[in-house]
């Protein structure tokens, strides 16, 4: 079953969307660290996630990520409500966790956005499974902020590489 993941030495190079996916981490570390922001973690995969082979479909699939994110905040938010109504009990994430995660998928396909469902789905789980104490809400609007932050170093990213790429292709 193996067999065909082997190394391939003349396969193992440096190419342009890696190095785009290094500089674009790069970034997002260097900006949270520089505003002691916490979360790094959820805008450097959204940069990475985000960048694709040229600008136009890092804004596509940019866009697209912020829509499914934003569509799993807001089913994370729903669930964040109901389970306070509910008085955190276990069986209430057991049970309406899931129904949210299907109504995540639901919702960005209805809206023809396939492409951001992991991203969405992801965005919900990661929220409702892992929220601190009583921060619940702000939580929410936070993990969302970050995908915002990793997008648009991705997209900002592709943009400059383009840009220079060009400047030397035309000399």
């Amino acid at each position: 079953m193996f067999k065909q993941y082997r190394f391939n030495p003349k396969l193992f190079k440096l190419g342009m969307r890696t190095l785009k996916s290094g500089i674009a981490v790069f970034l997002v570390i260097l900006l949270f660290g520089f505003f002691g922001w916490q979360g790094v973690q959820i805008a450097a995969l959204s940069a990475v996630f985000s960048l694709r082979e040229d600008f136009d479909n890092s804004v596509h699939f940019g866009a697209s990520r912020i829509l499914g994110n934003s569509i799993g905040g807001f089913f994370a938010l729903a669930f964040f409500l109901l389970d306070q109504w509910l008085h955190n009990q276990f069986w209430a994430t057991l049970l309406f966790v899931p129904i949210f995660v299907m109504l995540t998928i639901m919702t960005n396909v209805a809206m023809n956005n396939k492409a951001g469902i992991i991203g969405g789905v992801s965005a919900l789980l990661i929220i409702t499974l892992s929220v601190p104490d009583g921060n619940t809400i702000q939580y929410v609007f936070v993990r969302v902020f970050e995908t915002f932050i990793g997008v648009f170093i991705a997209i900002l990213v592709n943009y400059d590489l383009n840009q220079i790429k060009k400047r030397f292709q035309t000399k």
